[in-house]
Order: structure tokens, then C-alpha cells, then sequence
């Protein structure tokens, strides 16, 4: 009889709370696992975003040494005539206006002109092939052959009449892009890497210590490192092709996840690797809780339910708010605190898809003279302005408005929901009366202008490229016409292509000549 009760006992109590103990434990082995999997993927997610940030960044470099290269060739193109005292006048303009620490102009016989009035044989440099072509490119050399430096290089070719009458070309220095990459959100635990699609490791930033898959070919290098060799095969795939791709490896048990991302208009890819202690760190984050958790079940079965699921709440919450950090400092430009580039033209892309039928404004705005600002004021209250600037414009319009850091000067004001064009004309009026007395300094005041380039959605662009082009026009009429002043875009009559090109020689010419007069 006793034995008999002692069992109903067990079935009634002790067996249910064993059984409840068991499931309890199960629920918590699988709510962790879903955890690290929603964790890795929230960290996966990020990498891609921030990668092809820090792409945009180096496609930026690069488009900028090409574009001020581009222009100075086509003015060359039409005047190589002119002489020696032409060519060093327009390679000292090149030097002047870009990153670049030395030019050159190729002639065809393979003679080298360099800024600093020394010829050369180009023919002897082991890239010298490489330079030959009709089209613009982008070459990489560990050595210039000239002043032993690792460069990357843009050619340009100077043509006239469909024939090649010369090569012009702008060296870069691979630490020019160091400053795309310090203070990253991932600190320590991340390096950044050029790499060709021949493995070819052109230029390193960030924590490149302690790894030794950063080494010549390196798309090879992975393969034995990866965790399957169907995710090496499709890694390796995606970046042939040209597409973004995600890797994790394991080396000599420190785990990495990798990201490459293409530049566009080279052969290079940008790749990421990411410590996957940084995974972890965020994961150990999350283990205070749950280990309560486990000495409040071994205290109490009842209240281990309830407290399970309040932290199951609180830690979906946590990596929530955690990915919306992330995500934030990734949209975030780091001086002014407004939207950097992706995102101000990622979120005006977005609205401009949602409500095609409404109309906006985009004001594009760029600092007159912030050169010359910081040449003779400093850099440090060249920073102080835009941060000025940029709290200024974030007040003077709505919360649902658009206002972004596109560049060094430049920023970009994006109006939703403009019903009419009195609001329009008022929304300028505004703009420009405020740069007709915006003042820095604390004891000293130094008064600050900008030119202003507007653009009206849908009427002056229906995509965002579009209505940046139309904007970035009128911003240029507005710098022609003497600066500090908003011109709003105005499409263009149909002329002459000839009359239409000599115009654009001489509006290079001018800006070149502004350029270099800052």
C-alpha cells in the first residue's frame, strides 16, 4: 500500500515536473540555437551592407581620379600642338586637382612627360602593354618602374579624330584609401582588402595581422579553409562573375566570414573579413540572461515558465534593437550624424518607387570654396562648418524630409509631398536666404556660401539618377554665375552638336581653371 502511494506520488508529481524539466531544458537548447542563427544572420546581413559601403567608398576614389583625368585628355585631345609649356601646364593642373602623386603623358613613340619635367622610356616599364588601348582603364603595379612606388594607375587615352595621339595617365597611391576604413564599426576584428580576379592582393587596411590567407592567389588560399567546398565553388563563382558573395572559413581554428564585393569599371573586387570573435561577442551578450534563467528553474519549475518567456521576448527585442544600431551606423555619416550617400539615395529611391505620382524637390548643395576654407582656417573648422550646416538644415525642414552628407562639401535635401509651386519657390527662398547669412565662429565670424542645383520629381526625372543629373546641371550653372546662389533646372534647347561641344571644352577649361585658382 505504502509502495503504491509513493508511485501515485511520482506519477502525479514527480514524473510531470521531470517531464516539465525536460521540456523546459529542450526549449532552451532550441530558442539558443535559433538565437545564434538569427544572430549570425543579423551579422551576415550587416557585412554585406557595411561591404558595399566601404565599395562605394573606393568606387568614389577611383571615379574621381578617372573623371579629373578624363577631363584634362579631352582638352589635351584638341590642343597637343600647343607645345611643351602646354603639356606641363596641364599635367601641373591634373596634379593640382587630384589624389594623384605623379601624371604622365605617353607619347606614342613610348616617351614619358612627368609632372616633374622628366622623360622617360615608358617602354621599358613592365606594364607597358598594359597602358596600350582606346578605351580608359584602371591598372595596378607593385612597382611604377619611376619612383619604385605601388600605384594604382588610370590611363586615359587621348584620341582625336577616332586616333590615339597619346595616353594620359594619374598614379595613385594605394594608402590614399586608408581613411575609407579607420574607425569601422568592427574596430579590430576586421580587414579590408583589394584583391584582382587573378588573386592578386593589390593593397591591405585594417587588422591584417595573424591571417595567412591575405597571400597571392588568394581565391585559391580559401579553398582549403572554407567550411564546404560547395560554398568555396559558388564564392569563387560569384566573384568570376562579378556578383557579391559571403564565405566562412575556419583557419587554424579562428573562424572568418568573408565578403567580396566588385568595383566597378575594374577587375577588382573589395573584400571584407570579419573575425567571427566579433560573432561570438555578440552572442556572449546574450548568455547572462539565459544562465539566470537556468538557476531560476533549478529554484523553481513554475516561475522558470514565465521567466522564459519574458526573456525569450527581451532577447528577440534586444537583437532587434541591436540590428537597427547597426543598421543605423551603416546609414550614419560620421561627422554631421545625417544620412550618408547610400542611404540618402537609397531612401529618396524608395519614395520616388512608392509614390510615383507625387512630386518632390532635390536641392543639391555644395560649399563654395571649402578648399580654400580649410586651407586657411584648418581642417578642423572646415569639420566645424559642415557640422554647423548640417544641423542647420536638418531644422529647416520637416522630420519626413530627406537630408544627407553625399561628399566632402556636398549635400543633398530631399522634399516629400511638394503639392504645388509656391511651396516649391518657398522652400528655395528659404535655402538661399539662409546661406546669405549663415555665419561659423565663435569669436570670428567667416561667412559661409554655397551654390544650390534644384530638381523637380517626376517632371525633371523619374529615377533617381536622372533627377540627380538634372540637379547636378543647375548646380553648375548656379557655380558659373558666380556661386552662392540656388538655379533651379531648366531642360536645355536643342543646338547645334557642334556649337554644343566647343561649349562643353570650354566649360572644363573654366572649371578646371576655377578649380585650380581655389
Amino acid at each position: 500500500m505504502q509502495k503504491r502511494k509513493i508511485w501515485e506520488n511520482f506519477l502525479q508529481w514527480v514524473l510531470p515536473c521531470v517531464l516539465l524539466v525536460i521540456a523546459l531544458v529542450l526549449s532552451i537548447y532550441d530558442f539558443n540555437n535559433k538565437m545564434d542563427t538569427a544572430i549570425q544572420t543579423v551579422v551576415d546581413d550587416q557585412a554585406e551592407q557595411i561591404g558595399l559601403y566601404y565599395a562605394a567608398g573606393v568606387e568614389d576614389k577611383l571615379k574621381a581620379l578617372g573623371n579629373i583625368t578624363d577631363a584634362v585628355a579631352s582638352i589635351m585631345a584638341a590642343r597637343l600642338d600647343r607645345g611643351e609649356a602646354f603639356l606641363n601646364e596641364k599635367l601641373d593642373t591634373l596634379m593640382k586637382a587630384s589624389d594623384a602623386y605623379m601624371v604622365v603623358y605617353c607619347a606614342t613613340n613610348g616617351t614619358g612627360f612627368l609632372n616633374d619635367r622628366r622623360q622617360i622610356d615608358m617602354t621599358e616599364l613592365n606594364y607597358y602593354d598594359s597602358i596600350l588601348g582606346e578605351t580608359p582603364h584602371y591598372l595596378f603595379t607593385r612597382s611604377d618602374g619611376i619612383n619604385g612606388q605601388m600605384a594604382f594607375i588610370y590611363v586615359c587615352p587621348i584620341t582625336n579624330s577616332g586616333n590615339v595621339n597619346g595616353y594620359l595617365l594619374s598614379y595613385m597611391e594605394p594608402a590614399e584609401m586608408s581613411d575609407l576604413f579607420e574607425n569601422s564599426v568592427y574596430g579590430d576584428r576586421a580587414f579590408f582588402s583589394l584583391v584582382d580576379r587573378n588573386g592578386t592582393i593589390m593593397a591591405c587596411y585594417g587588422a591584417t595581422q595573424g591571417t595567412k590567407i591575405l597571400q597571392n592567389d588568394f581565391w585559391n588560399s580559401l579553398k582549403g579553409v572554407a567550411e564546404s567546398l560547395g560554398s568555396w565553388t559558388l564564392f569563387d563563382r560569384q566573384q568570376q562573375k562579378g556578383d557579391n558573395g559571403i564565405l566562412h572559413v575556419n583557419e587554424n581554428g579562428v573562424g572568418k566570414i568573408l565578403c567580396h564585393f566588385p568595383i566597378a569599371d575594374t577587375a577588382w573586387n573589395l573584400v571584407v573579413g570579419i573575425d567571427e570573435s566579433y560573432l561570438s561577442g555578440i552572442q556572449q551578450s546574450f548568455r547572462g540572461p539565459i544562465v539566470d534563467l537556468i538557476v531560476k528553474i533549478s529554484i523553481s519549475i513554475a516561475a522558470a515558465l514565465i521567466v522564459i518567456t519574458v526573456i525569450n521576448v527581451l532577447v528577440r527585442i534586444k537583437v532587434s534593437e541591436h540590428s537597427k544600431v547597426l543598421e543605423d551606423k551603416a546609414d550614419t555619416d560620421l561627422l554631421t550624424d545625417l544620412n550618408n550617400k547610400m542611404a540618402t539615395e537609397r531612401k529618396i529611391r524608395e519614395y520616388m518607387e512608392q509614390y510615383p505620382d507625387k512630386q518632390g524637390v532635390l536641392f543639391v548643395l555644395d560649399v563654395d570654396n571649402f578648399k580654400k576654407i580649410n586651407d586657411t582656417m584648418g581642417h578642423a573648422f572646415g569639420d566645424e562648418v559642415l557640422r554647423n550646416l548640417a544641423v542647420r538644415l536638418q531644422s529647416m525642414f520637416r522630420a519626413t524630409d530627406i537630408v544627407g552628407r553625399t561628399g566632402g562639401d556636398e549635400f543633398m535635401v530631399f522634399l516629400k509631398d511638394i503639392r504645388d509651386i509656391t511651396m516649391i519657390e518657398r522652400e528655395g527662398k528659404k535655402i538661399e536666404q539662409f546661406f546669405h547669412q549663415f555665419e561659423v565662429g565663435e569669436y570670428v565670424k567667416y561667412s559661409v556660401t554655397a551654390s544650390v542645383g534644384a530638381a523637380v520629381f517626376p517632371g525633371d526625372g523619374n529615377t533617381f539618377e536622372n533627377l540627380y543629373k538634372s540637379a547636378d546641371n543647375a548646380l553648375y550653372v548656379s557655380k558659373r554665375h558666380g556661386k552662392n546662389q540656388l538655379t533651379f533646372y531648366k531642360k536645355p534647347e536643342k543646338r547645334h552638336s557642334r556649337d554644343h561641344l566647343v561649349e562643353n571644352v570650354q566649360e572644363i577649361e573654366t572649371d578646371l581653371f576655377n578649380l585650380t585658382s581655389i
